[in-house]
C-alpha cells in the first residue's frame, strides 16, 4: 500500500478508536460513580467489566497510533530525500536558482527586458530586492536607445521535483496492523452502561 493511501486510512481508523475509547471511559466513569454512590455490587461488577474494555481500547489505540506515526515518519523521510535531490540538482538546485535570480536582477538593473515569470522568481525570493531592481530597470530603460530582451532563464530547467507526490507514492514499509471493520464509538461497548446490566434508576 502506498503511503498516500495508507496514512488517511490509518488516520481515520485511529480517530474511530479514539472515539471508542472516549465513549467507554464515559460509561466507565458513570458506572464507577453509581457504584460508589449506591454500593450496588452489580454496578461494581459493571465498572470492572468496563475497565477491561477500556484497557483493551487503550491498547488498540496505542497500537494504531504507533502504526500511524511510523507511516508519517516514512512519508517525511521520502519527502526529505526528494527535497535533497532537488537542492543538489545542478539545473534546479538552490545554488543554480540563486545564480539565475542574480542574473535576472543584473539584467533588470541594466534596463533590459526579462520575462515576467523571471521577475516573479526574483519577487518570490526577495521582494525588496525585486522592488529596487524594478526601479533601476525603469530608470535605465529611459536612458537606453535599445533594450535587450532575454528569454527565460528557467525555460530549460531539469525535471520537476515533487517531494509530496513522491512521498505519497512511496510504498509503506513494514507490517501494518489490520484495520478491523465496523469499529466505532459503540462497537463492542454498551450504549448505556446501566441498560445492558439490567440496571436503571431504581438501583440508584
Amino acid at each position: 500500500m502506498k503511503l498516500g493511501e495508507a496514512i488517511p486510512k490509518y488516520q481515520a481508523y485511529r480517530n474511530q478508536l479514539q472515539d471508542k475509547k472516549k465513549d467507554i471511559y464515559k460509561q466507565l466513569k458513570n458506572a464507577r460513580d453509581k457504584a460508589e454512590r449506591t454500593g450496588n455490587d452489580e454496578w461494581t461488577q459493571k465498572a470492572a467489566q468496563l475497565q477491561l474494555s477500556y484497557d483493551k481500547a487503550s491498547e488498540d489505540f496505542d497500537k494504531y497510533e504507533n502504526a500511524l506515526n511510523g507511516l508519517r515518519e516514512q512519508w517525511c523521510a521520502a519527502s526529505d530525500a526528494e527535497n535533497a535531490k532537488a537542492l543538489a540538482d545542478p539545473e534546479t538546485g538552490l545554488g543554480a536558482t540563486i545564480a539565475k535570480i542574480m542574473t535576472t536582477v543584473a539584467r533588470m538593473c541594466a534596463g533590459d527586458k526579462v520575462p515576467y515569470s523571471d521577475e516573479k522568481k526574483v519577487m518570490e525570493y526577495d521582494d525588496k530586492m525585486y522592488g529596487k531592481a524594478k526601479q533601476a530597470q525603469m530608470i535605465m530603460a529611459a536612458l537606453k536607445e535599445k533594450r535587450k530582451e532575454y528569454d527565460s532563464l528557467w525555460d530549460k530547467e531539469g525535471g520537476e521535483y515533487d517531494p509530496e507526490g513522491v512521498a505519497d507514492n512511496t510504498q509503506a514499509q513494514g507490517e501494518l496492523p489490520k484495520i478491523e471493520e465496523d469499529t466505532g464509538p459503540d462497537s463492542g461497548t454498551d450504549s448505556d452502561a446501566g441498560q445492558d446490566a439490567g440496571l436503571g434508576d431504581a438501583a440508584t
